[in-house]
């Protein structure tokens, strides 16, 4: 989400930095649902283009200001839609660093049979690797 921010005066002649907005990277995480079984929550942080709030928006995701993140809870078929149409149609989006495992162990976990089991993981298998972080994941799919 694009928000501007005031820009600093100039100091002493010199041309002050521009904060218009932050270039954090979009990231997503894969967390399980705990009040039910077999749902699971995809959550977006640092999405600064409009275009694609826009289209996450019309996919169902909602923004959770306490998070500020976007996110879409739902069972693993769900899931697995939103896996394909955002997080690898989508430019720029990756895995934090840090929930790789977690992503697929929950993937793995929340899965209703083994067919949708594979199913994940070959979806993430693909995720991964458009997002360059396949090299991070291998040892946990």
């Amino acid at each position: 989400m694009l928000r501007a921010k005031a820009k600093p005066e100039r100091a002493e002649g010199r041309e002050a930095p521009c904060w218009y907005t932050s270039s954090m990277a979009t990231t997503v995480r894969i967390k399980p649902e705990l009040i039910t079984e077999h749902r699971l929550r995809i959550e977006m942080y640092g999405l600064e283009d409009e275009d694609i709030e826009n289209t996450i928006r019309m996919k169902g995701w909602a923004w959770v200001l306490a998070r500020k993140s976007w996110a879409y809870a739902g069972e693993p078929d769900f899931i697995f839609r939103q896996i394909r149409e955002v997080v690898i149609a989508l430019p720029d989006i990756a895995f934090q660093e840090d929930s790789i495992e977690e992503s697929i162990r929950t993937v793995e976990a929340k899965a209703r049979s083994e067919e949708e089991r594979e199913e994940g993981r070959e979806l993430l298998r693909r995720a991964f690797e458009k997002s360059g972080q396949m090299d991070k994941a291998q040892q946990y799919l």
